[in-house]
Order: structure tokens, then sequence, then C-alpha cells
């Protein structure tokens, strides 16, 4: 089996993400605390960050001071309403308890009665809070009609089960409350994706929120125990679950969500496979009859294993036993197919085994979010996505390539999105965007996760924003686009920086179209810094500087160390919670210090082909060239003209003219951008004259 170097991703341990203030608040549920007057309000946080609770303290405030009369909260499956259920918020500052009416949660149908009960809610006179399935509140709105959400709080968990595809009820519904504007909505997610192929909401529809943001690098790094996230891919050969066994480390808790049924690298039988994944951790004994848990000797140790892929009358004994795990030593491997990804909680789970590329972007997030929880003793949580690697005369080479490319992009994604936020500024001693000077004093970074970025041109503050807030979105939309996919592979036939500047343009183009064309050029060098920052960063860590107070060096003044060093923890007692250093501090970098291309970075294809290189054979390696070789990227007028300066240059330094037989792919790709361009002047030629276009054929070999 073959693999790919991990991704080692550090974190301070800073212990701020979990701190509470006197509301009995965590930070991020500060932050949504903050906008609670907004009707619509979006929360974008990862997994085990407090959304819950979050939407409580908002929920009990818009019941007592903003006049809403019910509040209806909707999650994705039953098992994640346990997160919704009456919790005793007073005890830690705040000023009412989170208690439910109705808890729709339970067994029954969410198509039937259920949805009856909540229909009868909505029209209570007395009761205020209601918990249900988005299938439930789905059926109810059809049976109902928005009317009945008038004066109501809906606030939807998981956003990214929505879509704006117009046969997504969810998705309607919510377009539904907005434009009939007599509902607020709390819309919450733990993934930074919105959806896979379809967006949750339209751009306009989305501007009209207000966007609370709290990163994945915020939550890691003020965790307690938690300092590391490895995030890996393995390729293997033949049958996984020949391979299975080396991926695997019984030391460690780990979840292994094995392939969905009916998918090319499931094994013929499920249950086959799970026999076959106990055997592989040692010597089967026989299940526990008090929890249903499998037990496996490995070594000196008996394992508890549980197994959520059989679906039989046993699961229900099983799952209780998962709901009661409290200590580290009360399970230690969980194997699963469907389950034990949104929402579910074990703490101590330390690494997460996943069997075949996960189309969605959003699944792969939740899937990580179950190994970075912070537990007493867990200092590193990994994630492996064990891959098939195609063989030399494999027949389905061309999926196999497919998955493979798209792991890697899942894994320079991840390394993004777990990345510090950058914060764009222009500085000439405390300037605004635009140059002009600042009349306020100037609002310090709000959180360690935060770096602000020194010396770039001034820029658009909307470019600036949607870099800051949507870049992972942005990253993954670049990253998915089949001519990314295609190029990873060959960087040495394609001019890369022309494709990746053209993706970039697509991606933001399409999301942002009433940018002008100003707007549009500022976002796309902005995503070209922010692209590379997190690796600079983490290649140079001394370029982060830590100055205390506004202590901000001047525009080409040398830079003054003046706070603690970065990584330093303050003095214990000096500090509330650790507020004071977060506020009285700020972190910056300079970017003229950095190797870093101010027009766009573009070594992701570079990277991606290192990675593949190291990770596989060379028979293996050279099918692949011939398998994404047959992939053509098409030749577009766009490519064409960007190409033409270097086909110019081609020819001067060469000359002659680029050929399309060449054995270099590059100039056989200036040769097709040559191509386009003079059967594009033959029919502008043809065009102008209304001639048929005979005979121009010699005058467009000149002039083009």
């Amino acid at each position: 089996m073959s693999g790919l170097a991990d991704v080692t991703l550090h974190y301070a341990a800073t212990g701020l993400s979990k701190h509470t203030d006197e509301l009995g608040m965590r930070a991020m549920q500060r932050r949504v605390w903050d906008v609670r007057d907004a009707r619509y309000i979006l929360v974008k946080s990862p997994p085990a960050s407090g959304k819950s609770r979050a939407a409580m303290f908002i929920a009990l405030d818009k019941l007592r001071n903003q006049n809403l009369s019910k509040v209806v909260v909707a999650v994705p499956e039953r098992s994640i309403g346990a997160s919704f259920r009456d919790m005793k918020l007073s005890a830690d500052g705040f000023f009412a308890d989170w208690e439910l009416n109705r808890d729709l949660c339970g067994v029954g149908s969410e198509t039937g009665s259920k949805v009856r009960e909540l229909v009868d809610f909505l029209s209570s006179g007395s009761e205020t809070t209601v918990l249900c399935t988005h299938a439930t509140l789905r059926f109810a709105f059809a049976a109902a009609g928005l009317e009945a959400f008038d004066g109501c709080l809906v606030c939807i968990d998981e956003l990214h089960h929505a879509s704006n595809d117009e046969d997504n009820r969810l998705g309607n519904f919510l377009r539904g409350l907005m434009d009939r504007g007599s509902a607020h909505i709390l819309a919450m997610t733990g993934s930074y994706f919105r959806g896979d192929g379809e967006a949750i909401l339209h751009p306009e529809d989305e501007a009209r929120f207000e966007k609370v943001i709290y990163t994945y690098y915020e939550q890691l790094n003020g965790y307690e125990f938690l300092k590391e996230l490895h995030i890996g891919f393995r390729f293997y050969q033949g049958r996984y679950l020949d391979a299975i066994g080396e991926a695997l480390d019984p030391q460690l808790k780990t979840i292994i969500h094995i392939p969905h049924v009916g998918s090319s690298e499931a094994a013929i039988d499920k249950m086959f496979a799970v026999d076959a994944i106990i055997s592989s951790l040692g010597e089967p004994l026989g299940q526990d009859p008090a929890t249903g848990f499998e037990r496996v000797r490995a070594g000196r140790r008996v394992l508890k294993v549980a197994n959520l892929v059989d679906d039989g009358p046993g699961r229900e004994r099983i799952m209780a036993s998962l709901r009661n795990v409290r200590q580290r030593q009360d399970v230690d491997i969980i194997v699963a197919l469907g389950m034990a990804k949104e929402g579910f909680d074990w703490i101590w789970c330390e690494h997460v085994l996943t069997v075949g590329y996960r189309g969605s972007l959003t699944e792969i997030v939740q899937i990580i979010g179950r190994a970075t929880r912070d537990a007493p003793g867990k200092i590193s949580a990994r994630f492996t996505n064990l891959v098939s690697a195609p063989f030399a005369n494999d027949d389905t080479v061309a999926r196999a390539v497919n998955d493979m490319l798209k792991a890697i992009s899942v894994s320079l994604l991840m390394e993004q999105v777990m990345a510090p936020v950058f914060r764009f500024r222009t500085f000439k001693g405390a300037d605004e965007f635009d140059g002009t000077a600042s009349r306020s004093k100037r609002e310090p970074v709000t959180n360690m996760g935060e770096i602000e970025v020194v010396g770039v041109p001034p820029v658009d503050p909307e470019a600036a924003r949607i870099i800051e807030t949507d870049f992972p979105d942005l990253f993954a939309d670049v990253q998915s686009d089949p001519r990314t996919i295609t190029v990873m592979i060959n960087p040495d036939d394609h001019h890369a920086d022309v494709i990746y500047d053209m993706v970039v343009t697509d991606v933001i183009r399409n999301r942002y179209p009433r940018f002008s064309d100003e707007q549009l050029e500022d976002a796309i060098n902005l995503f070209g810094i922010r692209s590379g920052l997190a690796r600079a960063v983490s290649e140079e860590p001394d370029s982060v500087h830590v100055v205390s107070g506004n202590q901000l060096p001047l525009l080409g003044d040398p830079l003054q160390e003046t706070g603690p060093s970065q990584g330093e923890r303050p003095a214990e007692g000096a500090l509330t919670g650790g507020d004071r250093f977060v506020r009285d501090t700020r972190r910056f970098i300079d970017v003229r210090e950095l190797n870093v291309d101010l027009l766009g970075n573009r070594r992701e294809f570079d990277d991606a082909y290192e990675l593949l290189s190291k990770a596989l054979n060379e028979e293996v390696l050279v099918r692949l060239h011939g398998e994404v070789r047959a992939m053509k990227v098409p030749m577009t007028q766009e490519e064409a003209e960007k190409l033409y300066p270097r086909v110019r240059e081609f020819i001067d330094r060469e000359g002659r003219e680029p050929n399309l037989n060449s054995p270099n792919g590059r100039e056989v790709r200036l040769a097709d951008a040559l191509a386009v361009l003079r059967r594009l002047a033959r029919q502008r030629r043809a065009d102008m004259s209304g001639a048929d276009g005979e005979g121009t054929e010699s005058a467009g070999t000149t002039n083009v």
C-alpha cells in the first residue's frame, strides 16, 4: 500500500475557544450573540464549537426581547436532536433556561403524525419551543404554508442539507420565508462548503444574512489538549480489506467508515467486510452481552469494537451503549456504514479511517470533525482516506484516477481550511483600504486565529471581505473544477498559471456576478495571496509578528517586537481568561518579506504532482499520465488570448511557430492557441465581409 506524506497541522492549545464568559458563552457563542438582533443569521462554525447552545441563547432572546412567539429547531436526523434538549443555561449566568415544549425527534413517522404535531404546535397559543427533523419541517411547510410560521424563529441546523435547486424543498422554504419577511431565521452549518454542485442559497439571498464565521483554526487553536491534526491519504491496489490492516493502529481510538454498498470499492457483503476488519485487528472473542460490542484480543489487550454496520435488532443496544460512553476505555473502535459522521460525538476518537473517495466535501469535513474533539490526554488526531489506486491494466483506471486526483484536492483544501484567517489591510500608518487616514481607533484583531496582512496594495473593501469570509468556499470550487483536476497530474503539459487564473476568475465571477472589473481583479489577486499564505507561514513561522496594542509598524519602518513573542503564554492569573491577551495584541505578516506571488499562487498543481510521484510506482504513474492526457482540457478563446504573448515570445526565441506534434506539452498548447486564434480571425473576417471565408486562410496566417 502506497501512502502520501501527511499534512500535519500544529496548534497552540491556548484554551481560549473553551473559555466561557459571565453569561456562560464560549468564544463562538458570544460572536453569534453579538448579532442577535439581526433578522437572518448565518453561522459557519466547525463541529463541537457549540452551535446548538448558541441557538438556545438566540432563541430565548428572540422570545423574550424581540416579540417572537415561537421557535422551531430543525435537525437533519433524529440522533442529532439530543444536542437541543433541555439545558440549564441559568446555572452558568444566562437569564433563562432552555426547555422544549415538544420533542418530535423520538420514534415515529416523520411524514405523518409528527407533521400533524408540528402544525398543531404552530397554531398553539401557549407553547413556544419545538424540535423536529428537516423532513418533518418540510412536510409541515407543505401542509400549512408559509403563513403558519409568521412570528417564528426558524433554526436550521446543518444548513448544507439545503440547496438553491428548484427541487430542494428546504431551500425553497427558506427563500419563501425571507420573501414573506414575517419570520426570523438562524441557519447553522459545520461545513465551509455551500453544497456539492449546488449552492445552498442564491448569492443575493445569502447577502441578506448577517454572517458569523468561526474557523477551524480558531476552534482547534483554542482547545486545551489537542495540538496536532494529521490529514493523509493511502492508496491500495486490489481489495481494501487486504490493505486496511496496514492503515489501522489498534492503540488509537478509531472510527472506520467502510464504502457505500454498491460502490466499486465495497466488499461483496458488508458483514463479510466487518468480519475481515475485526480479524485484521486480532483474535475475535465474541460479543459482550451487556454492551453488544465485539471483543477482540490484540496482543495483551482486549479491544471493544462497536459494529454499526449490522442494521439488525442488536443495533439499538449498541447505540445505547455508545450513548453511555463516559470514559476513554469504554470503547476502542467503531465500524460504520453511513453512520457515525454528522453530529456523532465521541470525544475520545483519535483516528478516522474512511475507505473510498467521498464525492462530497461537506461529508469529508463532517467526518474529520469526528476526530477533532478535545479530550484529556488527546494531543493528536488523524484523518486517513484509503483510496483505490489503479492497476496498470485496470479497465476502470479513469475512475480510479479521478478519485485519486480528487483526494489530493481535498488534502490541499483541508490544509487551507485548517489554517489561520488572514485579514487584508493596507497600512500607511493606520490608513483605511482606500488610503485615507483612519478617523477612529483601529479595532484589534478579534481573535488569535486572525493574522493581518501588511504590504498589500490598496484593494476594494468588498473584495477583501469575500476573501476573508468565503475563501474556503472559493478554494473548494477551484479545486473541484474539472480543469484543475485535469491539469493537476500533468502540469508540464499546460501553462498552469494561465489555467489557474482562468479557473479562479470564473469561480469568483460566477459567485459574485455584480462585481465590477476592478473588484474582480482585486478579489483574484487576494485569492492568490491568500492561497499561498498558509503554506508560507507554515514554512516560515517567524514571519508572523506580534505587537502590543496599536504599536503597528508604519509602512516601510523597521519591525518592532514590543509584545509577547509568538506562542508565548501570558502569566497565569495576570489576564482574565485570556481576553486581554486577545484584545491587546496584534498578529500581522508583511507579504514583502515572504516569497508569495502577489499576482496569484499556482503551486497547487506542482504540489499535487509531487505528492503523487512520491506515493506511486513508476508503472502506475506512467498510466496516470496517459489517462489524464485523454481528459484533454479544451482550448477556449480566453485561454488562447492569454497565451498569445507567449506564442509571440516562442516564435521570436525559436524562429518558428509552435508545433502541434511536439513532444513538449506546453509547446503543443501554444500551437493549439495559435490555431484557435487563426480560426477566430477567419470567422471574424468572414462575418464582416459577408463572404464564406474562402481564401482567407493565408491572410489569417500572416496576421495572427
